[in-house]
């Protein structure tokens, strides 16, 4: 598996495409975290903390696209399923490579958190449980486009089912949906959200159940990816 890990991560550090969507990331992370302070004199995380979630609606689906559907398209994925590895680890080294690339971004966005430490004095141990939570809903959506990315040869396919199901996964929990399901509906529903759980660690709270959730979630893609794999189709 580490050669592969290795053979993704120089893919995307050898294009243009992996930089373009790392730096952009950053750009609007730290562009909104510096409005926030200008404009609304807000000194937390906690707004961009909501915020993250949109952005990696759309930049994780941008990473992973092309992880399975290029392979498919330029007829290298038949060859990397003949190699000596196991089909596991062929999925782990794309998941692992794409959430490395991840943190690279998140890295880059660590500026935020020195800022807020030193000048608000907020508790660092809650802000890296924030931190945390945004890595596991990455993590998440990072699943879900892995296997979109494996059902079509088309990336612009696999980007765009990515980032609808992300949108509709983050937009049930928000009020318009809240006005137009019933409450018992939604009441009942609301645990399978992310940002439910995800709501947990924005506030430094390092919920086990929400854990679990993301944890079992991740897996389940994973799973379903790992079966695509395992038929070689």
């Amino acid at each position: 598996m580490k050669n592969l890990f290795k053979k993704e991560i120089n893919y995307y550090l050898n294009n243009p495409v992996g930089y373009i969507v790392i730096v952009l990331f950053a750009i609007f992370v730290n562009f909104f975290f510096i409005k926030d302070i200008f404009v609304s004199s807000i000194f937390s995380l906690k707004p961009l903390f909501y915020l993250f979630p949109w952005f990696n609606m759309i930049f994780i689906p941008a990473l992973t696209m092309r992880s399975f559907s290029e392979e498919k398209r330029s007829g290298t994925y038949e060859v990397l399923l003949t190699l000596p590895v196991k089909e596991k680890d062929i999925l782990l080294a794309k998941f692992f490579s794409i959430l490395f690339l991840f943190l690279i971004g998140l890295f880059l966005t660590s500026g935020i958190l020195i800022f807020i430490v030193i000048f608000s004095k907020a508790n660092f141990l809650e802000l890296l449980i924030g931190y945390f939570g945004q890595l596991l809903l990455a993590s998440f959506f990072i699943s879900i486009s892995l296997y979109f990315s494996i059902l079509t040869k088309n990336q612009i396919v696999a980007f765009l089912l990515g980032v609808l199901i992300n949108f509709f996964l983050l937009v049930f929990s928000s009020d318009f949906v809240g006005s137009i399901i019933p409450r018992i509906v939604l009441d009942n529903l609301i645990i399978f959200i992310p940002n439910y759980h995800l709501e947990n660690f924005t506030k430094g709270i390092l919920s086990f159940s929400s854990l679990f959730y993301f944890l079992s979630f991740i897996f389940f893609f994973l799973y379903l990816t790992f079966l695509k794999i395992k038929t070689k189709d």
